[in-house]
């Protein structure tokens, strides 16, 4: 079972290539066709954590600490976004079920607070109305 940050809930769905080095890349884009891909598995099932996960295992700022980008606050970025989105870190959930959730309780606020200070953000890779957008169109018509 994969294991995926909060917040990776939002990277993943407008992850266009990217990234911190090569093998980052490589590694997002196969998380991402896993959660995002017309053949998501049937039941497959995910861990919400607010630790180091399957995206950040192949990241060139995962130190034995934590995060070397911001001194490992994004533990209490993960935390306070599963609260807006009303999930549970610790537990594991049917990606499909897990998605169609976050598409209907996504807000602009949650949005901003989890991501207005990413770099990927500052270059104008991702915005709510990108994400609200995607979601919509791919987890709430199935």
């Amino acid at each position: 079972m994969m294991r995926l940050r909060v917040h990776h809930l939002l990277c993943s769905a407008l992850y266009t290539g990217y990234g911190y080095s090569e093998d980052f890349c490589k590694n997002m884009q196969t998380v991402v066709e896993r959660l995002w891909g017309e053949d998501v598995l049937e039941g497959e099932e995910v861990e919400l954590v607010i630790s180091p996960d399957a995206i950040c295992k192949e990241c060139p700022n995962l130190t034995a600490e934590g995060c070397s980008l911001d001194h490992n606050n994004v533990v209490s970025k993960d935390a306070s976004l599963a609260g807006k989105l009303s999930l549970t870190t610790g537990r594991s959930y049917v990606i499909s079920e897990l998605l169609q959730h976050v598409a209907k309780n996504l807000t602009e606020e949650a949005f901003e607070k989890s991501c207005h200070n990413c770099e990927w953000y500052a270059k104008g890779l991702c915005r709510y109305e990108m994400l609200a957008e995607k979601y919509q169109k791919r987890w709430l018509t199935v």
